[in-house]
């Protein structure tokens, strides 16, 4: 557990990691009945309610295939859910999770300085976010990549994907060290080790099957992963430490 005399605000506790930052970190995680980020008053409510000093913006639409045929169910949850949020925050320090889908993965290996291009249509909703709350003070945008922990949710994975994610236990850790870091701000990628979506699928299901990512319909980029040396960098010289 990390301890931290501040209060802390998440939203989206309910997905994969939200679930897994309330059991690093006391924290308040309303469901999405009490705080529903596509609505203003409801996201006022909500910061007046908890007063929080920091808050962890992890609510997202992230089916990236259904959010093609639900264009405007992914914008609400995605751009207008994170500018109500990062709005109601009035300043407060906002911890806003992207991705590393903002990149097109022509080659990978990306920087925080590296031009964005988004492929599909999730991935412009999370860089409009983006650009939404850079507009804002005391805000962090974290770029990552991470699965559900468990096995793997479906029959077959990609062997021609190449990521920086890992599954939301192992990333949790340093989400919540770098929102604990007031003085970090910006960008920041947050990322593991390059491999393929088959790789890390086949860490917990063995039998996984194997699938191109030509195979879907909606357009995913090939080699999306992120470089964190800078992140490597700061954590290691960061004096915060679990209890």
């Amino acid at each position: 557990m990390f301890k931290s005399p501040k209060k802390i605000l998440v939203t989206g506790g309910s997905g994969a990691l939200g679930a897994n930052i309330q059991k690093l970190i006391k924290c308040d995680a309303p469901s999405s009945i009490e705080l529903d980020v596509r609505d203003f008053e409801s996201c006022r409510k909500a910061i007046k309610r908890y007063n929080p000093d920091i808050i962890i913006h992890c609510a997202a639409w992230t089916d990236v295939a259904g959010a093609e045929k639900n264009k405007k169910g992914c914008w609400g949850v995605n751009v207008i859910g994170t500018e109500n949020m990062v709005k109601a925050a009035l300043g407060r320090r906002f911890i806003y999770i992207s991705t590393h889908y903002v990149f097109d993965g022509e080659t990978g290996n990306y920087k925080e300085d590296d031009i964005p291009n988004p492929t599909n249509f999730y991935s412009l909703t999370k860089l409009i976010g983006e650009a939404i709350v850079t507009q804002y003070p005391s805000t962090l945008t974290i770029r990552t990549g991470f699965k559900k922990d468990g096995p793997w949710e479906y029959p077959k994975a990609f062997v021609d994907q190449w990521t920086c994610a890992d599954f939301a236990s192992e990333r949790a850790p340093d989400i919540v060290k770098a929102a604990l870091m007031e003085k970090l701000i910006g960008i920041i990628h947050i990322s593991g080790e390059k491999k393929t979506i088959y790789d890390l699928a086949r860490k917990v299901s063995p039998d996984i099957g194997k699938m191109s990512i030509h195979d879907v319909s909606v357009k995913l980029p090939e080699f999306i992963y992120l470089n964190s040396s800078k992140w490597k960098k700061i954590s290691s010289k960061s004096s915060l430490v679990r209890k």
